[in-house]
């Protein structure tokens, strides 16, 4: 195997620890009110069934994704590139799939211990931001006018160079560095390069917006603390999206280069790895540094919400499985995740699912576009 193949795979292998490190970490970056995607009072943080529980989740996760990584690393070493190449598939499926599938059986051990310790809400407290307080939020959207030039860019390498762009341009090659497809030159196939580019920030910029129409995480028992933290967390978030959306418009970049001939297409598929793989090493280094809604900048703080068993509210009845909020009294369309980083919807109201179908066909008639140009 040559240097760029191997550099490609090897930083394709890497992929695993860093998906597997957050994934075992998920349980220590939640709200202290969230153990396995059950609400529980504050003290629970330093219940010993609850920290063993998190431990061994942890423990579960991280040595199996050590496993899959050493023998993908084997592989890799002993030149067996397919063999490298599914078993980081099949790993990063595994280990994602297989953590959700041990959240839930410790989700069942945590409502257990909740309903034996008679853990229960005195009733049902919000709070809510009124007027113009000082809180931090997620940037402006005008932010994502950063994603342009490099759409801009791609274009103009392609139909500036389009006469040095051969009749068949290599499409896809194997990780021998061999060229197994090609494209007929064609002008929709100039712009591909800027069409990639396109739909990735188009849904970088919808998950922007996202995070701006969200309904804010506010603990009712320290609403100035928590607005505060999650405020925080909401704008490295944004500020994350605006920079993974400039470094991943680098990948159309490359392979637009490719087809005017400036570097192979060996190249260009080794370097798009490298933003790949920056965007998701920045994403697992702000979730450690500030957990869910903010949840670890609280923990630095030293803010407290009161009494140790205090519960303000109880919302597990509307989380289904632990990650799908589904409540069609609330008006929230967009929410914090109850279990991982970041956001997700309320499946309980019919936007929801329109929103869903409106980006399936949005993606499909992506998908359809580039089968056309094959």
């Amino acid at each position: 195997m040559t240097a760029a193949p191997f550099l490609m795979l090897a930083l394709l292998v890497l992929l695993l620890p860093v998906t597997g490190a957050l994934m075992a970490a998920t349980p220590f970056l939640m709200p202290r009110r969230e153990c396995f995607a059950v609400t529980v009072p504050d003290g629970a943080a330093a219940d010993p069934v609850l920290r063993r529980l998190k431990a061994r989740y942890a423990l579960i996760v991280g040595a199996a994704t050590l496993l899959v990584t050493a023998a993908a690393v084997i592989t890799l070493l002993a030149n067996l590139v397919e063999v490298t190449v599914a078993i980081v598939a099949v790993g990063l499926v595994a280990v994602s799939l297989g953590g959700y599938g041990l959240m839930l059986y410790f989700r069942h051990k945590v409502r257990a211990r909740k309903e034996a310790q008679g853990w229960v809400a005195a009733g049902t407290r919000s709070a809510a931001l009124v007027g113009d307080e000082p809180v931090p939020q997620a940037i402006s959207l005008r932010w994502d006018l950063l994603f342009l030039p490099l759409i801009v860019l791609c274009l103009a390498v392609c139909f500036i160079g389009y006469d040095a762009i051969p009749d068949e341009i290599p499409r896809q090659i194997n990780f021998s560095g061999e060229v197994t497809t090609y494209f007929a030159k064609s002008p929709a196939v100039a712009a591909f390069p800027a069409l990639v580019v396109a739909f990735i920030d188009g849904c970088l910029a919808v998950s922007h917006w996202m995070i701006r129409h969200s309904r804010r995480a506010i603990d009712p028992a320290m609403p100035a603390a928590s607005a505060w933290a999650y405020g925080m967390f909401a704008k490295a978030q944004s500020i994350l999206i605006v920079v993974g959306g400039v470094l991943l418009g680098f990948v159309g970049l490359f392979m637009a280069l490719s087809f005017v001939g400036v570097i192979t297409i060996g190249q260009a598929a080794t370097l798009t790895l490298v933003p790949i793989f920056a965007v998701a090493l920045g994403s697992v280094a702000l979730s450690a540094a500030y957990g869910q809604n903010g949840s670890r900048l609280i923990a630095r703080v030293g803010a407290t919400g009161g009494e140790a068993d205090a519960m303000p509210r109880d919302n597990d009845r509307f989380w289904k499985l632990g990650i799908f909020y589904v409540n069609p009294n609330d008006p929230a369309l967009f929410l914090p995740e109850r279990f991982g980083i970041g956001w997700t919807m309320n499946w309980g109201r019919p936007a929801a699912w329109a929103f869903v179908a409106a980006f399936a066909l949005v993606t499909v008639a992506f998908v359809a576009g580039v089968c056309a140009l094959a």
